[in-house]
């Protein structure tokens, strides 16, 4: 903890107005787009923080520390979906064959738009990490291929590259639920 300043505020509370406060809602909305759950992005965010607070001198050296920042919160939230994967693989190997597989939704329920947006989350988890983390900042976020290179600490062009293959894996694998994903990124 530092000393405090004039107002009786420490460096720590400083670091923490200037470098998390910003970016807390926007961490926890990109968490979740990653893990599509509540709990699951409110526990990656509090990752994240941790990470951040630990690493606070090198966020405070980063040329763009809003994109450290959302880069950590990205592999954050990563962490969790496989920590998710790697329960659920163990729960899976110990149940019985009859419980393992579980019949696709039918048409009707791709018809809900809720549903449908579950799907093409859960499409979106299942890309590689970078191809994940760049569709839902470019697609989701709509944030700039600067910003998506940035947050994954890439150059833009290979950026581009990443959510072009993943909007191209998501095509495939929603078929007729992903029109979009045909048409390119405008």
């Amino acid at each position: 903890m530092g000393p405090p300043d004039a107002d009786g505020a420490t460096g720590d509370d400083v670091f923490y107005d200037t470098y998390l406060a910003p970016l807390e809602t926007r961490m926890l909305r990109t968490a979740w787009r990653i893990t599509r759950d509540p709990d699951r992005a409110r526990d990656a965010l509090q990752d994240a923080m941790a990470r951040v607070w630990r690493q606070r001198e090198r966020v405070r050296a980063h040329p763009n520390p809003g994109a450290l920042v959302l880069r950590i919160a990205i592999h954050a939230a990563i962490d969790v979906l496989r920590r998710e994967r790697r329960r659920r693989r163990a729960e899976e190997s110990a149940a019985p064959a009859a419980w393992r597989t579980a019949p696709p939704p039918g048409p009707a329920a791709a018809a809900e738009s809720s549903e449908v947006r579950a799907l093409v989350l859960d499409a979106i988890a299942r890309l590689p990490e970078k191809q994940a983390a760049a569709v839902t900042l470019r697609v989701l976020e709509e944030q700039p291929y600067e910003a998506v290179a940035a947050a994954l600490g890439c150059t833009e062009p290979t950026a581009r590259v990443h959510v072009l293959r993943g909007r191209e894996k998501l095509a495939r694998r929603l078929g007729p639920l992903a029109p979009a994903a045909r048409r390119g990124d405008p």
